[in-house]
Formats: structure tokens, C-alpha cells, sequence
């Protein structure tokens, strides 16, 4: 790819892009030579026209002789898969074509894959800059590493429709010379394969592990058709071979490590410690102990009378005993199980279980355990595998009624307090950042900061109780003889300051709900509950990161309950609709612009705010719905009424707004330029608006996108500037059309403060070029010192609200005629 780029980035193509002519293609194609004698992988490089004719050819020859093909030779290729299907690409989308074979004039076999971009020049189309490489640069790995091996492990490559592309012992050569289709041969392995990109599976006695195998692209570079991927690796071997992988093996070939990591995580280790335990060869043990270990599960092996005889490092570290405290001794006093059967994986059944930690505190599992019987049907070992929790306490209590559990075996010392009515107030703390913090965490690694997690709390709370720890981002922690009064307020303000310095080298945001027995709440489900909705509400409601449950609070979140369950349809049933918001000129007072801003009108809820339904969005990562909504129906806003904006409004711009999940998502980048040539939308019509957090995250992604977006004709804009930042220096290194200055400065009108920032960022607006518009504008004083100062647009309720569609129109149609 980044030989296509060479080509596109390079000086001689930005001068063909600004002036197509004889010399500027001339220089284009001796780029082209130049890069072929250089790169030994390349078969052709092309230049089409936007008709589809070729401009350019370059072919390397047999014994690496470089031509440039004549003119009379060049092909007309516009019926061409290449060309028609780069043609309606958007700027700096790749086109990736399949692997096929070739045979040139000598009979010499070749193996081609092709990359094309297309060209642009603004939001006019140039044509399409296509290179063939030699595929056996990208394959040639797979004989090699074949080669290495001194095990029976066989690596193959298929493409998405299961046929074998190439086989590990086969020349880069032999495309599909095997005619196999995987999934013709072993129909169950299709569906395996695309659940998930990366894992194993076991079909008979072989076990098939698979990577998904997709383009490296960036920021500046994204490819069709986007996550779909090019081919799958599938390896594979049969399980009688797996007690044969010494340690000497796993250590000298680190992927196939990787993929007994994989196995082990969903079936292997188990099989492969029952196999040893039975044959009963210590040898053969301490290999499946060393395989074990790489699990990243918790797993203890009993005998027959329950006691442990082998427990992995991740159940020494899940339980904090080492393994010789724990060998024969029963595993039922290190855990207290929920006997609710939850579903069921791999045929075993899994259900939720409390492991003991030796500090007292106490961590939610997801339980399975098999059994291993003798040919007598005796029971001879069992295994058992603890997984992360997936339950919060609302999913517990509904698990529990539903099998008439007693809640007193689930929490038995907190249980034990209520039924002395004594007065017992639980916290529960929600790290609110989980995610990220998960990603830059490894399960192990997410295990050891929840106990320290856990132990913290306890500790700054005081607790005597122990916590208990539903999930990496849930902990509840009980304190006796303490209602919901000032004393407890403190104790978590002092608790929460504390979290404001980094945490073991990690930031965390920790989010508080607090509920009290018998106060608000009546027995202990109730009170892990209602101390749960109420951190869930912390956001919503408070500034100070703590919530004490009260009816008040339950009825917010039913009604955010609601909304969650609503926005499964808002989508198609036409109760969301976009409203536009005017832009005026200061100068002249004539409307050259609106913001679209979506609005939400349920039948039973009523209406219902954006900022009640966009956090809903943000976390259930559906925020790339709700763009594909404004883009289309902004863009049909535009089409629908492009005759009457031209002539009512000549420089009109429809602003809207991109999260930063939105900002960052290829497809919708890709879905704007391809909506605006499909309706046939004049370069500028459109503004994307970003928040200053968006743009300065990352300012060379930041920058690539921008670039992309100007590409299209887009212009972009800068919102809610002046919050948050003191330095106004990145302003500089971004690419921005317009600053969009915070409604809270204009609020604050004649503060002297609001006054400076206002002349400052007009002062460097006109630095970088940029037009300056000042939000939330009400009163004709505010109105009067924007026009003073020489600020350019404005928009606010002193014009109006944001309205429908019909009533924008309208406004246009009266201030038209006013000027």
C-alpha cells in the first residue's frame, strides 16, 4: 500500500491533478518507471482516465526489463472489474483486487493481486491510479514456515467463500491448485470461522485454529469493502499430537504458542489435562501444566472426593492462595456457588459462582465444570473453569427468583446483618472507564488491578465486611450502623478525592450509588439493586460523582429504560427528525447558513433530549446509526431544496455535528463524499462541525480526515471553542474553515473576560483564515458588540429557535425579502 501512496502523495501527481497535460503526464510516468525498476514486486502500474482508458502503462518483462507501453497500446479498460469498481470509490479508498494467476508470453506462471485508488481533484473525479503485484511476496511465508515445522500442523489460506487459496506446503505458485473448499469439506467450520476474527474450534479429533486476515491500513488510507476480510489462516491438528508439543517447541515458534493460547482458552487445556491426569504420566502432566498456564481462565483439576490436585497460575492469582496451599484441599470452601444454571458452553453448564480471596474480598466468576468419568461411569476428576463475570446484581436477582434460590447463600455475611435489622448502607462504585482500561489490560493483568481495586476501597471506606466484586467496573462495599446522612456523604467525597490522582499509573473514573437497610431499601437484593440504578444515574443527575438512591431516582431511571428500549425502532418509525437552526451574517442579517440538530418526539415519552438519548448510543456503540441518519437526511435536505438555497441563499452551508466515534469512523467519512456526488451537491454546501477534543486528540489523524473531507468539498468547523483548553495555539496546525465560539462567553456579555477571548479569536481567525460565529446569541445588546468587534455570523434564540423544515424555509423566504 504504501507504494500506491508513493504514487498518490508524490509531487509529479499533485501537478497532473492541477493541470492534466502532456508534460505533467509525462513526468507522471516516468514516476511510474522509476518506481517499478526500483520495487522488484511490481508487475504493472496504470494511470485510467475518468472514462477508463489508459493514460499510462508500465510492465516489468521477463528478465526485469522496465517499458513503457506506447500509446496505440494502451487499453480502453472502463468494462473492467478495476475501473468500475474504483470508480465510485471516495477519496483515499482503497480498491483490493482477489488473487488470480497469470501466464505471461513465455508461459512463465505469475500470481497478481491488484490495488487501486481513485483520484480526485477536489470533488472532481480524475480517474484511477491501479499497481499489480506479484502475490507470491505476500504468500511465499507460508512454504517457508511450513518448512520449519517438526510437528504435524498444517497452515492453509482460504478466501471468504472456504476455498484454499494456498496450502503451507505448496509454492506461492499454486493458487487453488488444490480445488478444496474448507467449508464444503467441513460445513460446520463456516459458521466458527465468521463468529468471531481470531479463536478455536473443535470438530471431531481436529482442532482448527483461525486468524482473520485484513488490509493494514491508517488514518489516512481505509479500503472496501471495510470489515470484510480478504482471506482467513487456518491452522489445524489433531488432538492426539497436542501432548506431543514440547516446550522447546512452543518456545521456538511464538504464533503457534499463540494458537495453543487460543485452544487452551476454549477447550484445549482442559482436554489436555484430563487426557495426563488419566494416563496418569507426570511427564506428559507437566507438559499440560505448562500449556495450562497460558490460559488466561482460572482452572482447578479434583479428584474424585472434590479435593484439588492442580490449579493453573490465573486461579493462584483469581484466589491469591499458591498452588501448594491448595493442593487437597476441598475447592467447595473456596467458592460459594449460585445454583442457577445460566446456559451452557461446549455442552457444560455454566453458572455464576463467588470465589473467596484470602484478603476476604470476594469476585463474581462464570463457572463451568466437567466432569471426567471411568469406563465403570465412576467419577474420576472433574475440571473446573472460572471465567469473568457477565452479571450485574439486577441480572442475580432475576437469576435467583426465577430458580427460587435463598439469597442468603449468595451473600451470607451481609444477609447475616440484616436479619438482626441492623442499619446497613452499601456503596457501589462503577468505574466508569472500564472500557479503556480493559483495553490497555491483559485478563491477568485485569484480574491483579480489581483486587487492588477491591482492597482499596475496602480500606478507605473501612469496611470489616469484605467487598464484593461483580465485574472489573463493579464493586459494593458494606458498611455497618451508617444511614444515608452528611457523615457518609463525607467519608465518599474524601474517598473520591483520593481517585482524582492517578491510581497505580491509571486514571479512573469512579461513579457512586448509595443505598441504605431499611431506609429505602427492604432486604439485601434490594439493596445491592437500588445501590446499583443509583450509580448508574450518577451522570445524569449529580456533579459530585455519588447518588443516594431515592424514589426520585428510580423514576429517572425507568424512564432511561425506557428510552433504551425505544431507540430500537426511533430510527424507522419517523419519530426522529432533524430541526435547523439559522446562521446569520452580522453585517447584513441575512440567514447564509443553519446547524441540523436532531430531535426526537416518542408517542409515549414524549420528547425526548439529546443529551438523555446519546449517552444511550455512545455505550451501546451504536453512535454510527444515528450519523448514517443526520449525513443522509442532511444531504436529502440539501437536494430537495438546492434550486431555492442557490438563489435565496447563494453561499448557504448546512452544518453538522460528528462525534469523535463518528469522526473517526471510515464508513460514514466514505458514506458523506459518495451521498454528495450521488445527489450532486456544490463543494461547500456542507460543514462538519467537531468539537476541539475531537481535532486535537490526535492532530496527524485529525489533519488526515480534514484533508479527506476538504477533498470532497466539505468545509469544517470547530465547535463549542473556548471550554476547556487555555492554549489556542493548535488552532494553527489544523485545517478548520470556521471557529465556532462557546454560547457561555456571550452569556457573560460585558464580562471583560468573554470581551478578550472574542477579540482574540478574531485576531487569530483571520491568522488562519477562518470565519468566527458566536453561539447563543439572545439580546440585541449581545448582537450589537458582535457587529462592534467584526465578528462574523451569529446564531441564537435573538432569531430563533431551532425549527422544522417548512418553518426554516419559510424564514429564509421572509429575510429575503426584509433585505
Amino acid at each position: 500500500m504504501s507504494d500506491l501512496l508513493v504514487v498518490y502523495n508524490s509531487n509529479e501527481f499533485s501537478d497532473y491533478a492541477q493541470d492534466p497535460n502532456e508534460t505533467t503526464l509525462l513526468d507522471l510516468a516516468r514516476l511510474f518507471v522509476r518506481i517499478t525498476n526500483q520495487k522488484e514486486y511490481i508487475f504493472h502500474q496504470r494511470f485510467l482516465d475518468p472514462e477508463g482508458k489508459e493514460l499510462i502503462q508500465v510492465d516489468r518483462n521477463p528478465g526485469g526489463l522496465i517499458t513503457l507501453v506506447g500509446e496505440e497500446q494502451l487499453e480502453d479498460l472502463h468494462k473492467f472489474e478495476l475501473f468500475l469498481s474504483a470508480r465510485n470509490l471516495a477519496p483515499r479508498v482503497l480498491y483490493i483486487s482477489k488473487v488470480t494467476a497469470e501466464t505471461d508470453e513465455k508461459g512463465n506462471q505469475k500470481s497478481v493481486i491488484t490495488l487501486a485508488l481513485p483520484a480526485y481533484r477536489g470533488s472532481v473525479f480524475l480517474g484511477v491510479v491501479a499497481i499489480d503485484f506479484d502475490a507470491c511476496h505476500l504468500l511465499s511465508f507460508m512454504a517457508a514456515y511450513q518448512g520449519t515445522l517438526n510437528k504435524d500442523l498444517s497452515f492453509s489460506i482460504i478466501d471468504p467463500q472456504g476455498r484454499v487459496l494456498l496450502s503451507g506446503e505448496n509454492s506461492c505458485l499454486a493458487l487453488y491448485e488444490t480445488n478444496r473448499n474448507l467449508f464444503t469439506e467441513i460445513p460446520e467450520l463456516r459458521s466458527s470461522l465468521y463468529d468471531s476474527d481470531q479463536g478455536s474450534v473443535v470438530i471431531g479429533n481436529v482442532i482448527y485454529t483461525y486468524q482473520a486476515v485484513y488490509p493494514r491500513t491508517s488514518e489516512r488510507l481505509s479500503w472496501t469493502p471495510g470489515r470484510v476480510r480478504l482471506w482467513t489462516l487456518v491452522s489445524s491438528f489433531n488432538t492426539a499430537d497436542v501432548p506431543h508439543l514440547t516446550h522447546d517447541f512452543l518456545l521456538s515458534h511464538g504464533s503457534v504458542k499463540y494458537a495453543i493460547t487460543l485452544l487452551v482458552f476454549v477447550l484445549g487445556s482442559i482436554l489436555v489435562v484430563f487426557l495426563q491426569v488419566r494416563a496418569g504420566d507426570k511427564q506428559q502432566m507437566r507438559i499440560s501444566s505448562l500449556i495450562a498456564d497460558y490460559a488466561t481462565n482460572g482452572i482447578v483439576v479434583c479428584d474424585a472426593q472434590q479435593n484439588i490436585t492442580f490449579c493453573n497460575q490465573a486461579f493462584e492469582e483469581l484466589s491469591g492462595y499458591k498452588q501448594n496451599e491448595l493442593i487437597g484441599r476441598s475447592s467447595h470452601r473456596l467458592r460459594q456457588d449460585l445454583q442457577v444454571v445460566t446456559h451452557t458452553r461446549h455442552q457444560e453448564e455454566v453458572h455464576p459462582a463467588w470465589v473467596f480471596h484470602r484478603s476476604g474480598n470476594k469476585f463474581l466468576t462464570s463457572l463451568s465444570i466437567i466432569n471426567l468419568f471411568t469406563r465403570e461411569k465412576k467419577l474420576e476428576y472433574s475440571v473446573e473453569v472460572y471465567s469473568p463475570s457477565v452479571w450485574n446484581p439486577a441480572d442475580i436477582s432475576e437469576l435467583c427468583e426465577l430458580a427460587n434460590h435463598d439469597p442468603s447463600q449468595c451473600f451470607s455475611s451481609v444477609f447475616s446483618l440484616l436479619s438482626y435489622k441492623a442499619t446497613v448502607s452499601c456503596l457501589c462504585f462503577k468505574v466508569q472507564n472500564s472500557k479503556e482500561l480493559g483495553m490497555q489490560l491483559n485478563q491477568g493483568e485485569r484480574v491483579k488491578f480489581s483486587q487492588n481495586l477491591a482492597q482499596t476501597l475496602a480500606d478507605l471506606v473501612g469496611s470489616t465486611i469484605g467487598v464484593y466484586a461483580f465485574s472489573f467496573d463493579s464493586y459494593f462495599v458494606f458498611l455497618k450502623d451508617s444511614g444515608l446522612d452528611q457523615s457518609l456523604s463525607k467519608k465518599i467525597q474524601c474517598l473520591m478525592k483520593t481517585f482524582q490522582e492517578p491510581y497505580n499509573g491509571f486514571d479512573i473514573r469512579l461513579d457512586c450509588g448509595v443505598s441504605n437497610h431499611p431506609s429505602t431499601s427492604s432486604n439485601v437484593f434490594d439493596l445491592l439493586v437500588d445501590a446499583y440504578l443509583a450509580s448508574q444515574m450518577v451522570e445524569k443527575l449529580k456533579d459530585d460523582r455519588y447518588v443516594f438512591y431515592t424514589s426520585d431516582v428510580r423514576k429517572q431511571h425507568q424512564r432511561n429504560t425506557a428510552i433504551r428500549q425505544a431507540l430500537s425502532t426511533a430510527f424507522n418509525t419517523n419519530q426522529m427528525r432533524l430541526f435547523y437552526q439559522a446562521q446569520l451574517s452580522v453585517e447584513k442579517g441575512t440567514i447564509i447558513g443553519a446547524e441540523a440538530l436532531i430531535r426526537w418526539e416518542h408517542p409515549t415519552l414524549g420528547p425526548i433530549r439529546p443529551d438523555e438519548f446519546l449517552p444511550i448510543l455512545q455505550e451501546q456503540q451504536q453512535l454510527d446509526q444515528l450519523g448514517k441518519f443526520v449525513i443522509t437526511q442532511s444531504i436529502q435536505f440539501l437536494s430537495r431544496n438546492l434550486a431555492f438555497l442557490q438563489t435565496a441563499c447563494p453561499a448557504f452551508s448546512l452544518s453538522i455535528n460528528l462525534s469523535p466515534e463518528e469522526f473517526a469512523n471510515p464508513s460514514l467519512i466514505d458514506l458523506l463524499g459518495s451521498l454528495l456526488r450521488e445527489h450532486r451537491i456544490p463543494d461547500n454546501y456542507l460543514t462538519v462541525e467537531l468539537t476541539k477534543h475531537t481535532a486535537v486528540e490526535n492532530l496527524t489523524s485529525a489533519n488526515a480526515t480534514l484533508d479527506k473531507l476538504h477533498a470532497q468539498g466539505i468545509a469544517i468547523a470547530i465547535d463549542d471553542f473556548g471550554t476547556g483548553f487555555s492554549s489556542l495555539s493548535y488552532l494553527m496546525e489544523l485545517s478548520i474553515d470556521m471557529i465556532k465560539i462557546d454560547r457561555s462567553f456571550i452569556s457573560r456579555y460585558p464580562d471583560s473576560q468573554s470581551i478578550t477571548i472574542y477579540k482574540t479569536v478574531l485576531l487569530l481567525a483571520k491568522e488562519v483564515g477562518a470565519t468566527v460565529l458566536a453561539e447563543g446569541v439572545e439580546t440585541a445588546e449581545q448582537l450589537a458588540f458582535l457587529s462592534k468587534i467584526g465578528c462574523d455570523q451569529y446564531q441564537g434564540y435573538l432569531f430563533s429557535k431551532a425549527v422544522d423544515e417548512t418553518t426554516f424555509l419559510k424564514q429564509i423566504e421572509a429575510v429575503t425579502i426584509q433585505t
